[in-house]
């Protein structure tokens, strides 16, 4: 087969699977449903500007609107490849297990602040998991520091000395949970749409069997985790 004709296919395939994920007609441009499919496909939005470019190749090469159509020019090997690589992930999104998926160190109420510390200092964690009243939680640097403040103004900042239930009581971020077979752009949208969702800081997404807090976590995404996917 024609390096041209595979393009074809490949250009086909794609229009018909951005038009079903984004619910656009067929006579919509492509460029648009591509605008369209980035709002919720998140992590192609770094290649929209070479899958518009695939759009303007596209009618480069179509010599004419009968069908099939006439193809004037072959694309280069490498382009195809990269197309066809781009459409198979949208076909297959990556999940956020096993991406994520790491050994989670879980605190209990009574464990001490001091050890605490330690661990998120041993492995440069901003923050860690507590497990409180059977539900599984994130404890941020942010959540420690407030508490520090607080302990500080009344003569009470004894960090060996405090529990994780003592300094969680000053934590603000709400606790957001995702099932394994969830995707990385499901992910990426949690957090854009935080704050309009009324979760003005998330530290961090829990990742469970079936998303739920009383399950022991399998994994934990990080906004840091997400940027070098969303290309921001």
């Amino acid at each position: 087969m024609r390096a041209g004709d595979k393009f074809i296919g490949i250009y086909n395939e794609m229009s018909l699977v951005l038009q079903e994920a984004t619910h656009a007609s067929n006579q919509v441009p492509f460029s648009n449903i591509l605008e369209q499919a980035a709002k919720v496909m998140p992590s192609i939005r770094k290649e929209l500007p070479f899958l518009k470019s695939m759009g303007d190749l596209r009618n480069a090469i179509v010599h004419d609107r009968k069908y099939p159509p006439i193809i004037i020019a072959d694309p280069r090997d490498e382009v195809v490849e990269k197309f066809t690589g781009i459409l198979k992930t949208i076909k297959s999104p990556k999940k956020v297990i096993p991406k994520f998926q790491k050994r989670i160190v879980v605190f209990e109420p009574q464990h001490r602040l001091g050890d605490i510390l330690a661990h998120m200092q041993e492995n440069d964690y901003s923050q860690t998991v507590v497990r409180l009243d059977e539900e599984f939680r994130v404890l941020s640097s942010e959540g420690i520091v407030r508490w520090l403040s607080s302990a500080r103004q009344v003569g009470l900042a004894d960090i060996e000395g405090a529990s994780a239930q003592d300094v969680y009581v000053h934590e603000e971020g709400i606790g957001c949970y995702m099932a394994r077979n969830e995707t990385i752009d499901a992910a990426l949208l949690v957090y854009e749409n935080a704050i309009s969702n009324g979760i003005p800081r998330l530290p961090a997404i829990l990742i469970t069997d079936n998303g739920k807090p009383t399950e022991k976590p399998l994994g934990i995404i990080t906004p840091w985790d997400l940027i070098s996917i969303s290309g921001k």
